[in-house]
């Protein structure tokens, strides 16, 4: 992995623990049935009352839990990109990365319009979660199309 990638990288990987940590802390409060501090609106509590804080929505599981699941296989796949020697390999998982990064923007973004057009309340956490699902994104497709150095048996 050249400089460029292995920042966008790391960047992959701490922004996705960042993420793991806040949709696991909304997991918690949502599953302990604690109010969800938000600030001086009550917004994120009627967020998480709605029947869309589950998915399927209804009675699945808690958006907050796939959020951390979502997560923590972003960060796995960034680790995995530093312990293989394998371009091809490597590609691979980024395309993972991207995939399933570009997935979990898609339905974040669904989710912040149910929360602005349906329900009428915006979660800060929820945004906050947006805001770093959408980075991992964007910065994942900015590592998927850098320049990747020409593999030894070109060079020779």
């Amino acid at each position: 992995m050249s400089g460029t990638n292995l920042l966008y990288n790391r960047l992959v990987f701490v922004l996705s623990v960042i993420g793991a940590l806040v949709a696991g802390f909304l997991w918690y409060l949502h599953a302990a049935h604690v109010d969800i501090p938000c600030g001086l609106s009550n917004d994120c509590a009627t967020v998480a009352a709605s029947r869309y804080s589950r998915f399927p929505e209804g009675n699945g599981f808690f958006v907050a839990a796939w959020g951390t699941i979502g997560y923590i296989g972003f960060a796995a796949l960034a680790y995995a990109r530093t312990l293989t020697e394998s371009a091809k390999r490597d590609r691979i998982l980024l395309g993972l990365l991207v995939l399933g990064a570009v997935a979990g923007t898609l339905f974040s973004l669904r989710l912040t319009y149910l929360e602005l057009y349906v329900i009428h309340a915006l979660c800060k956490w929820c945004v906050a979660s947006q805001v770093i699902i959408a980075a991992v994104a964007a910065i994942a497709i900015a590592d998927w199309f850098a320049p990747r150095p020409a593999p030894l048996s070109e060079v020779a």
